[in-house]
């Protein structure tokens, strides 16, 4: 197989200026399934994308560096024609909303005041958030709810396996802005970044949720799918990446402690670049995951593990990958060994 070119993260001209997507779906708002509607607008794309940017994240090729505030308007416009009154509206730029550098301050009160919705759900990093803006936009929106990505609540993870240009203690800074000025929170949480064992990323993301939960914040599991001209492709295509087990992405869930609401992204789920089992249960597991996002009942989790054989395939890799998953240290090396010894 061909391996793509070295530099793994291209530099997109893209001069499209319209609406990249939106679909609609369900979404558990307050303990009830609601009509959702989701938009995807093409900005100038994340600040840190065009800095450095994150090991997986390939959203910089829906992004256009010269767009101007004329053609934003003009996507909400055609956004708007597709929105039948759905309850719950998320406005996602595959950056931050926050940022006025890629939504300016008016364009984002317009869009923000253009949805008749009980909640409207935008991103931004952490480093965006401040109480002016939250009060500002609060005002458009009285039910803005702040989505974050931060990943993982391990620091070593973030700097050195996602390179996601920000600390946990950044993240709890922010947070506690957008609860001190009664927004409601989301927090994205990845499954298995790269260069971690399968143990290693169920033990993060189980800990992970264990250190955000809580009743004011929505946890979203995102199981890590490969985006293209990412450095994770690029370790995918030289099989020195593997996505993570479905297995992995509910038993996590399920061994860690859950105090508020929590939903799992289904993007990539069950397709050669996502979390996958062995494929012949996965039209199970994802109507299972549909079940669980619209009740949180865990017991759907729990009961999924009878629905195929191949969990004994996934126990049998996850105890031994750390055996094959050598980082060049001779002193971890000697001690992996050991432990199955």
């Amino acid at each position: 197989m061909a391996l793509p070119s070295k530099t793994y993260k291209k530099v997109y001209d893209c001069s499209r200026q319209d609406l990249v997507s939106t679909w609609t779906g369900e979404e558990l708002l307050n303990g009830k399934p609601e009509r959702s509607f989701t938009v995807i607008m093409r900005t100038r794309g994340c600040s840190w994308s065009l800095k450095s940017g994150c090991t997986m994240c390939g959203y910089h090729a829906a992004s256009n560096p010269s767009i101007r505030s004329e053609a934003l308007k003009l996507q909400l416009e055609e956004a708007l024609s597709g929105y039948d009154g759905e309850a719950v509206v998320k406005i996602y730029t595959s950056g931050s909303f926050l940022d006025e550098g890629e939504v300016p301050g008016d364009v984002a009160i317009s869009i923000l005041e253009a949805f008749d919705a009980k909640r409207i759900i935008v991103e931004s990093r952490p480093e965006y958030v401040n109480t002016g803006i939250l009060e500002s936009y609060a005002d458009s929106a009285p039910q803005l709810e702040i989505a974050m990505g931060l990943e993982s609540s391990n620091d070593f993870i973030l700097e050195h396996c996602i390179n996601k240009g920000f600390t946990v203690e950044d993240y709890r800074v922010a947070r506690d802005i957008i609860l001190a000025n009664d927004c409601h929170l989301r927090t994205y949480l990845l499954l298995k970044p790269p260069f971690l064992t399968e143990t290693e990323a169920m033990e993060d993301l189980a800990s992970s949720i264990t250190a955000v939960s809580h009743p004011q914040n929505t946890v979203s599991v995102n199981p890590l799918n490969v985006q293209k001209d990412t450095l994770v492709e690029r370790l995918w295509y030289r099989r020195e990446y593997r996505p993570p087990w479905i297995w992995s992405l509910f038993q996590a869930i399920l061994s860690s402690e859950i105090r508020g609401p929590l939903v799992i992204s289904r993007a990539g789920v069950g397709s050669k670049r996502g979390a996958q089992n062995c494929g012949s249960c996965h039209d199970v597991l994802l109507g299972n995951i549909d079940d669980f996002n619209l009740t949180g009942d865990t017991e759907i989790l729990k009961r999924s593990f009878s629905v195929c054989d191949c969990t004994r395939e996934w126990a049998a890799q996850k105890d031994i990958s750390a055996l094959l998953h050598y980082r060049g240290s001779h002193e971890i090396l000697c001690d992996r060994y050991a432990g199955y010894m």
